[in-house]
């Protein structure tokens, strides 16, 4: 049993921060290393092989790669939330985690931090540093069939929204645009909180299991919801009503309330489940 004090405490806090990041400082290390090098591949593959006139080049400098780049970044997040306790399927690591001189609250900010907050910093430090490495490996390439579009700002790939219409061309003044981006960036978050909870959960094979669990609720309930459109309703009523739905941007509000309500949850079941654990055993329901 821990008998630390379990109020926070900076100094144990920036003490167990150091000590998480030296003693995964490998494994955190090849993460960084992989993101960035498949984002420079991923990047300068991408313009190489999109050989497009300098007036067609809005395609590749502001959609495309920030398609991409939120969809690697949507992996990424799940990935690394996934690592976060994964020191615990074993007793000796169960025994270094749980047993060191820190509360339980010091423990589980430092994990919330190194796999979910520093993530996101460190994956838009990797896209920008690639992306220069892109200028700079394409750069001598260039001519007026080949366009290298100069440095991209990924941290609006959120807002990539804005580049499909919903509601005509006019959709960037609307709130619909907006109201994506806004629930790209929140489901992004929900993503991260729901595979963290996984690693308390599971943290054995967490990416994995997570995944198929997730995978098997969003079935069950896509399965639920269709069932009750064809009983309650006319699929080609329904189909104009969520057209609707999405157009005037209803949809991305309500994602944006669940995934709010998600993370929430996610990371409050996860801090719960977390101060059960024990040396003994991995089983969550004990």
């Amino acid at each position: 049993m821990n008998t630390v004090s379990q109020k926070f405490n900076w100094s144990r806090f920036v003490a167990t921060l150091r000590k998480e990041v030296l003693e995964n400082k490998r494994a955190i290390l090849f993460s960084v290393i992989g993101i960035y090098a498949f984002l420079t591949i991923f990047m300068i593959l991408g313009n190489w092989t999109t050989q497009t006139p300098a007036e067609s080049s809005f395609i590749i400098a502001k959609r495309i790669p920030h398609l991409f780049v939120f969809m690697i970044l949507s992996f990424v997040v799940c990935a690394m939330s996934s690592m976060a306790f994964r020191g615990l399927t074993t007793k000796q690591g169960r025994t270094s985690l749980l047993m060191s001189p820190s509360s339980s609250l010091e423990k589980y900010l430092v994990n919330v931090l190194i796999y979910v907050v520093a993530t996101l910093i460190v994956f838009f430090a990797c896209a920008q540093l690639a992306d220069l490495t892109r200028i700079a490996v394409l750069k001598p390439f260039e001519d007026k069939d080949f366009v290298v579009p100069g440095p991209i700002n990924f941290l609006n790939c959120f807002s990539f929204a804005g580049g499909f219409s919903f509601a005509g061309d006019d959709v960037k003044t609307t709130d619909t645009a907006y109201w994506m981006s806004m629930a790209m960036i929140i489901g992004t978050i929900a993503n991260a909180a729901i595979y963290f909870l996984g690693s308390v959960v599971w943290p054995r094979l967490s990416f994995l299991k997570t995944f198929v669990a997730v995978f098997a609720v969003q079935s069950a309930i896509m399965i639920i919801v269709m069932v009750v459109i064809n009983v309650c309703s006319e699929p080609q009523v329904f189909g104009r009503w969520f057209s609707q739905f999405i157009k005037d941007g209803s949809f991305f509000q309500l994602s944006c309330v669940i995934s709010t309500v998600l993370t929430i949850v996610s990371f409050a079941l996860s801090w719960y489940l977390f101060k059960r654990k024990d040396v003994v055993s991995l089983k969550w329901w004990k």
